[in-house]
């Protein structure tokens, strides 16, 4: 693999910080139905309409959207991340086909690294603001793909289809296994719907009588679109100008895709708004911090907020939605664990190199708030060194969430001593026990 090492000049880039409205699954049931070429048609649109958009090609066993976009490697790489390529109407791209040597070089992929893969793209790419990033994900079928529609903040994903009977069977079974997952299916987009050779709008159903209503039924979503194959699109894809391409239904899609993905944020903000109502309510203290006996606990703290109707700020529920850093290691450098009086739980997984917190993750057994707690604890204590990391209060915690109604305080207080935790466990591996005697 090569990159472009002449970012790394720029000693002041900072770590990837990212603010994504919408991360929208582009995925198909098998292969050669078109997914890509969908995928890059409606990233085109939606710049035209004035959104800022990225595309995430995942599909590592066939990338294709460089070539429809004309993009050639190698990727530039800042300090701390890739830099996405820009195409020319400003979509930006990231894809493994941009990482190798030549475009010809293959890469022979082990089905359980590529999820990995995903989630170090998804951390460590510099995709700055975007209203849309267009993951083009491979077979729903694959393992592969469910690993990934598991790592990524999906607000939903689209599905891609031909008109023929056993393309229609297969992306019933590919809706099954999305359903399974939870993820919203925003709508269905039939490619190749018939065949218009020219510009007077008749088309020819080469591939037969549609059945992609059996899909919609079975999703219990929308059609999005029907998309014509034309001559003139293939052309385009194939000489890398899929900018160019300029058909009725790509407005259609971008359109029906919008208000799908809009709708669904809806559902989700109303669905995580009710988890943390459900969850608000009276609490008792936590254990005093092992760090420091003599740390006073505010049994204040714990009375119910009498505020309940709207306890949280919006940062919280945003984590409580996002559910960042929300996982377990699979061999952490060192895990903290801690349990409060209440009931609530938390273990903290750290990654660290030379004293230094590079990955950290959280599993919260509790309340919503202690779910944002994790959450963004994690996120603080990422790039800090151990000591640093142990340094962090539950008031700096608290305001970072934007604060948090007094029964929920302790929710703060749990992460952070979960974190120092971890903190212990990372020294005390080396030797040097950081507990207070």
């Amino acid at each position: 693999m090569k990159f472009d090492q002449s970012h790394n000049a720029n000693a002041n880039q900072t770590r990837p910080s990212s603010q994504i409205d919408h991360v929208i699954g582009v995925m198909s049931a098998k292969g050669g139905v078109g997914k890509s070429f969908v995928a890059g048609l409606l990233a085109c649109e939606l710049v035209r309409q004035g959104y800022r958009v990225g595309v995430l090609d995942a599909d590592f066993t066939a990338p294709s959207i460089p070539l429809h976009f004309g993009l050639h490697g190698p990727l530039k790489v800042g300090t701390y991340s890739f830099i996405p390529m820009e195409s020319q109407s400003g979509v930006r791209v990231i894809s493994m086909d941009l990482m190798v040597d030549n475009e010809e070089q293959s890469v022979i992929w082990k089905e359980s690294l590529m999820g990995n893969v995903v989630e170090e793209l998804w951390k460590n790419v510099e995709w700055g603001g975007l209203d849309y990033l267009l993951v083009d994900l491979p077979p729903a079928t694959t393992e592969s793909s469910i690993a990934m529609t598991q790592l990524l903040p999906l607000t939903g994903v689209i599905i891609v289809t031909t008109p023929q009977f056993i393309s229609a069977t297969m992306a019933r079974r590919a809706v099954a296994v999305v359903q399974k997952t939870g993820i919203p299916v925003l709508g269905i987009v039939e490619n190749f719907s018939g065949y218009r050779p020219g510009e007077t709008g008749q088309e020819e159903l080469v591939f037969g009588n549609s059945h992609v209503e059996t899909v919609t039924r079975k999703a219990g979503a929308p059609l999005l679109v029907r998309i014509p194959l034309t001559p003139s699109a293939a052309e385009l894809c194939d000489a890398g100008r899929i900018e160019d391409i300029l058909l009725d239904e790509s407005a259609l899609l971008a359109n029906n895709l919008t208000r799908a993905a809009a709708e669904a944020r809806e559902k989700q903000a109303a669905a995580a708004n009710n988890i943390a109502l459900e969850t608000a309510g009276p609490d008792t203290a936590i254990e005093a911090d092992p760090l420091d006996p003599g740390y006073p606990v505010d049994e204040m703290s714990c009375a119910q907020t009498a505020d309940v109707c709207n306890p949280f700020s919006d940062t919280v529920m945003h984590l409580i939605r996002s559910r960042e850093n929300m996982g377990a290691m699979d061999h952490p450098d060192s895990q903290g664990f801690f349990i409060g009086r209440c009931g609530d739980r938390m273990q903290i997984d750290l990654r660290i190199i030379k004293d230094r917190i590079i990955e950290a993750k959280f599993l919260p057994e509790g309340c919503g708030a202690t779910l944002a707690a994790g959450s963004m604890l994690t996120k603080m204590a990422c790039t800090k060194t151990l000591e640093e990391a142990r340094e962090i209060t539950p008031d700096e915690l608290v305001a970072a969430l934007d604060g948090l109604p007094d029964d929920h305080l302790h929710c703060a207080e749990l992460a952070v001593m979960t974190l120092r935790e971890a903190v212990i466990d990372a020294v005390e591996s080396f030797g040097k026990p950081l507990r207070k005697e």
